[in-house]
């Protein structure tokens, strides 16, 4: 049974003690492995190029390694609502669910 995984990284198909991370596009990867130089965590390239452009790191690197990720792949994700009226509609219903919830507690 495979499951769903939502993330761009998993653990090593053959190699327990190491994990891979997975980009679309080189720009993503480079940027994360500038990432992992900065905080001096040692990796390997997939000599192979890509896409999906791979890189290793140890399993004893797991926690700098994923929010060296997560940094980087925030960089690129779209909006939850990138419509802005969408957006500032479900904000304003909200907060008039909000205050009738209130209005009525006080008036009960």
């Amino acid at each position: 049974m495979a499951l769903l995984n939502l993330t761009n990284f998993d653990d090593h198909p053959e190699d327990p003690l190491w994990m891979v991370f997975r980009f679309p596009d080189q720009r993503q990867a480079s940027e994360f492995i500038a990432g992992l130089n900065t905080a001096d965590i040692p990796f390997e390239t997939d000599p192979h190029g890509g896409p999906p452009f791979l890189v290793g790191v140890k399993q004893r690197h797991r926690e700098q390694a994923v929010r060296v990720n997560y940094t980087v792949i925030g960089r690129y994700r779209s909006r939850f609502m990138a419509d802005g009226l969408l957006r500032w509609s479900v904000l304003i219903l909200v907060g008039l669910l909000v205050l009738v919830a209130i209005i009525g507690a006080v008036l009960q």
